[in-house]
């Protein structure tokens, strides 16, 4: 349920008898946040915000408020508990409040909704849709899981084939319990089962399903076989040397339960997969250093610039080593000992948002290692998928319906259609807009419209009308504390805190009640409306002097 839409009216004007006439006359136009705008998945960032911030206006208690504001995330995203932890929140990036003080935070808003909604056992709801079709759905990460919701919800029947003993995909096996915890991953993926989604898992493509007979049986498949496949650094012998290991093998054997003998020096390389592997060598009792590709002049920029997870890392005194890349393994009858390191000069980014090398920096040096971990970069493994793709490298070509190209009936989505690695959100979203693309395949119907609202920036409001008010930050199990055990470490805000949070929001584009246009207006043209349909103008005793615009905090009133 979302804030309600204003009702518009909009009636034929002439001059106001006895006043000063201006030709500017005022409407009202909703218009698109750009933290939804931004947001991979396209979430109601607005609307489950502010239907917690309008509570008690509407005389809804905030318990009523969370599960209406579970519920407008549903109808994008099944899985907020989990993005609420893992996702880097870029809908903050273009918050329109960091222009008047700090952005709302989204982030650990969603985590807390999530949160709620798990503890009170919401379900996911089926809508009133029923199609008569079957969908087979290779892999359950989040991917694979937002495109069963989507579908599933609307009646189709879909099957998950899932490669490994559990669902969740990276979300099980790529993101440490201290970051996500397992039984988060595992409820939310119980929801969408509760929809009637079937999964089966240790099913792989090849060995015990083929492709073909899937088209057969099935009206259409989903490929989000996710990339798994590590890519190398080039590096001599990597493949024999023992103690070597890339970093979704490391995790994936930690989500097994796997006690890795890694001795006690070891070297990590990458960014966000290699910083989990480090926090993990670290609760192992191992003297870890990090090898950071990107330079940092200073602990200020790291904390602003540098991902989540690496600062974590850095926060749990792992040793960073900044703008240096790895050049030569050392080892001693088949077994690491070191890693010699390169310090160099970083240049620009390239497409897949690796910064490239321009020089190297002084002479190479060797770091004691008894276990060197590799991340950087992944790619799909193609096995059992050569017969329809007609290719074993790169990512999947698809067009913009999420088909695969040559394809009919095959759709893909998340990872495995590059050109990079995805935010899980990025995943959720392509799940969501396959299953729609699906549906209109299957049926001719379409279920997701173009959103034609203009975004409005902070420069189309007035932010002087706002109070200022400081944001609220999760909190953090001190490092020295949390890196004995493989609990969670980051602690949700308190209810005050979130309520408060959400209150934060200036409901950009859309009217949230201040009253100050009818407030303003001298001339009677604002007339007030029943509760949450907000104002209306009867514009023919308007004069044109516009208080009503430039009183307006949300940038809701346009000059016509």
């Amino acid at each position: 349920m979302a804030v309600v839409k204003v009702k518009k009216s909009i009636k034929s004007f002439s001059k106001p008898t006895g006043t000063e006439y201006s030709s500017d006359r005022p409407i009202y136009v909703e218009k698109r946040p750009p933290c939804s705008d931004t947001c991979p998945n396209g979430e109601q960032v607005r609307e489950f915000l502010q239907y917690i911030a309008q509570a008690q206006d509407y005389g809804r208690t905030y318990e009523e408020a969370l599960e209406g504001a579970f519920y407008i995330i549903a109808q994008t995203n099944p899985l907020p508990s989990t993005t609420g932890r893992v996702c880097p929140h870029p809908c903050e990036s273009r918050c329109n409040r960091k222009d008047k003080d700090s952005a709302v935070n989204i982030n650990a808003c969603e985590m807390f909704i999530g949160d709620f909604a798990l503890k009170h056992k919401l379900p996911l709801k089926k809508l009133d849709e029923t199609y008569d079709a079957k969908v087979a759905i290779i892999g359950s990460g989040p991917s694979g899981l937002s495109c069963a919701y989507h579908l599933a919800r609307r009646g189709v029947k879909v099957t998950i084939f899932e490669k490994e003993e559990k669902p969740g995909g990276l979300l099980y096996y790529g993101i440490p319990n201290f970051r996500l915890p397992k039984e988060i991953v595992n409820a939310e993926i119980q929801r969408i089962v509760d929809l009637g989604v079937e999964i089966k898992c240790s099913k792989t493509l090849g060995k015990d399903l083929d492709i073909e007979e899937l088209k057969k049986e099935f009206d259409c498949i989903y490929l989000a076989v996710g990339a798994y496949k590590p890519e190398k650094p080039r590096l001599e012998n990597i493949d024999s040397i023992k103690g070597v290991y890339s970093g979704l093998e490391f995790l994936y054997r930690f989500a097994n339960g796997e006690k890795l003998d890694i001795g006690k020096d070891v070297v990590v390389v990458g960014a966000d997969t290699a910083a989990d592997a480090a926090m993990i060598s670290k609760r192992w009792g191992a003297n870890v250093t990090f090898a950071y590709r990107r330079t940092v002049p200073d602990k200020e920029t790291f904390d602003k610039k540098a991902s989540r997870e690496a600062l974590d890392a850095y926060e749990e005194g792992i040793t960073f080593q900044f703008a240096t890349v790895p050049v030569e393994l050392v080892s001693e009858n088949g077994k690491l000992t070191g890693v010699k390191f390169q310090k160099i000069k970083v240049g620009a980014k390239d497409e897949r948002g690796h910064a490239a090398q321009v020089e190297n920096v002084g002479e190479p040096f060797l770091v004691k290692a008894d276990t060197f971990i590799y991340s950087v970069g992944q790619k799909p493994n193609y096995t059992g998928l050569e017969k329809i793709l007609g290719q074993t490298e790169g990512f999947i070509k698809i067009n913009d319906n999420y088909q695969v190209e040559g394809q009919d009936k095959v759709f893909a989505g998340g990872d495995v259609v590059g050109p990079r690695l995805m935010y899980v959100t990025t995943a959720i979203g392509h799940g969501f807009a396959a299953a729609a693309n699906i549906i209109e395949h299957i049926t001719g119907k379409k279920i997701i419209e173009q959103d034609t609202r203009k975004v409005i920036e902070s420069d189309k409001m007035h932010l002087d009308l706002y109070e200022t008010k400081p944001r609220h930050e999760r909190t953090f199990r001190e490092p020295n504390e949390r890196v004995k055990d493989f609990e969670p470490f980051m602690n949700a805000l308190s209810m005050e805190e979130f309520i408060e949070e959400t209150k934060r929001c200036m409901s950009c584009g859309l009217c949230f009640d201040c009253g100050n246009c009818f407030t303003y207006c001298s001339h009677g043209a604002v007339k007030k409306l029943p509760k949450g349909q907000h104002y209306e103008f009867h514009l023919e005793t308007c004069d044109g002097c516009m208080k009503c615009f430039e009183n307006c905090p949300c940038g809701y009133i346009e000059k016509m």
